[in-house]
């Protein structure tokens, strides 16, 4: 395993660009964002590949947009994947972010494997694998739930598809008991990890919770009520050896709350040190 980080916090914390603050915080690997402008522009993009590549800063995943599956995945990815930079071929995508409340989750799960099967016809040729993150809607829980996972792995059934394990979002819906046992279910199906922690009040750390995305139970890595060093422990039960991707969202109240960028690239430091000393 090894450590890598999201792209947009790195331009969060204000440096020039993505290589130096790769390399004055030191991580080596990038879930790239790609921007809009970018995405249509080739020679750009081939020049940050490049750029990238040649600082020896590897790109586990990219992501772009609403980060949906959808028909237009498949042919940016033709365009993405034939640059000669880039070692590895990973799609972040995540489920629906709004439904509507008469359909149920089995046919959005219906719905979200037929589009994500699309995309892997679409790309067989250049070996695209797909990574779908545990992410409940904006409106009811879905990709938070087992059900609707095990559903979309099921349909999907694909050895170039797994689960994004975002190792905060199942505790936006299950008691801290049964998040272990819920991650531990999905731990064979997991090609893509972010971490992240969130801290609930007591009353609510053993109890079903609504499973929509949070903003108010944000922490760093090595606080909160999940304990990341037994989930990595998990992860290298089941031979998982790819990177964990640090999506330390407490970054971003901390600034508002007047936090300085100084302090919150300490925060990020100190999630850098806490999974060294773990791995």
């Amino acid at each position: 395993m090894y450590i890598s980080i999201v792209s947009n916090i790195i331009e969060t914390l204000g440096y020039n660009n993505l290589i130096d603050g790769c390399y004055d915080l030191g991580v080596y690997a990038l879930e790239l964002a790609i921007p809009d402008d970018l995405l249509h522009n080739k020679n750009d993009l081939e020049l940050l590949f490049e750029k990238l590549k040649s600082n020896r800063i590897k790109v586990a995943a990219v992501t772009w947009g609403d980060m949906l599956p959808n028909e237009e995945v498949a042919d940016i990815a033709q365009i993405i994947f034939k640059s000669r930079y880039l070692e590895k071929r990973m799609i972040k995508l995540m489920p629906p972010h709004h439904t509507k409340p008469e359909v149920p989750d089995e046919k959005y799960a219906k719905q979200t494997a037929k589009n994500l099967k699309l995309i892997l016809d679409k790309t067989q040729e250049i070996g695209v694998e797909l990574t779908l993150e545990n992410h409940g809607a904006y409106d009811r829980p879905l990709g938070v739930k087992k059900e609707f996972l095990d559903l979309v792995l099921r349909d999907v059934h694909s050895d170039r598809f797994g689960i994004c394990l975002d190792t905060g979002c199942f505790y936006w819906y299950y008691p801290l008991d049964e998040y272990y046992r819920v991650t531990r279910h999905f731990l064979p199906y997991v090609n893509h990890v972010h971490l992240k922690n969130q801290t609930f009040p007591p009353g609510q750390r053993y109890k079903y919770k609504a499973g929509v995305p949070v903003s108010t139970a944000h922490d760093n890595l090595y606080e909160g009520d999940i304990n990341l060093e037994r989930v990595i422990d998990m992860l290298k039960g089941v031979g998982y050896d790819e990177d964990l991707c640090i999506e330390d969202h407490s970054i971003w109240p901390f600034l508002k709350s007047g936090a300085s960028i100084s302090e919150a690239r300490k925060v990020i430091r100190r999630d850098i040190e806490f999974l060294e000393s773990v791995l």
